[in-house]
């Protein structure tokens, strides 16, 4: 996994470009999957949401181990524009999962087991 993390304030304490937005956006959860059926999978927490697009921190992958290209790594924050963005909104439990990003088990972590190893560290 990769130790690019990024600490975000909890939710409900962060300053939002456009709150009203952001609370309509994430009405049904604020945590999504990206683009689903992509070969490689990702989830993450809407940190932000704007009428540009959405700030969002991933939160687990599920790599195609078969398959060369997985661009996001657990940790990272991304905009996506919405003109470019491909989303549905899942659970918390379901987007902090077990990330699958290695043939070696001690490499697949969930979320809580990925912030406790990067902040621990």
């Amino acid at each position: 996994m990769t130790t690019s993390y990024i600490q975000v304030p909890p939710h409900g304490q962060r300053e939002y470009m456009n709150t009203s937005y952001y609370l309509q956006f994430t009405d049904v959860s604020r945590f999504i999957k990206l683009y689903p059926g992509d070969t490689h999978s990702k989830w993450g927490e809407v940190i932000d949401a704007w009428q540009a697009g959405i700030k969002i921190r991933i939160t687990r992958v599920k790599n195609n181990l078969s398959c060369s290209g997985a661009s996001y790594e657990v940790g990272t924050v991304h905009f996506i524009p919405m003109s470019k963005v491909s989303f549905q909104y899942v659970t918390e439990e379901e987007a902090s999962g077990v990330s699958i990003v290695s043939y070696a088990q001690d490499k697949n972590l969930t979320w809580d087991e990925f912030v406790a190893q990067t902040e621990g560290e």
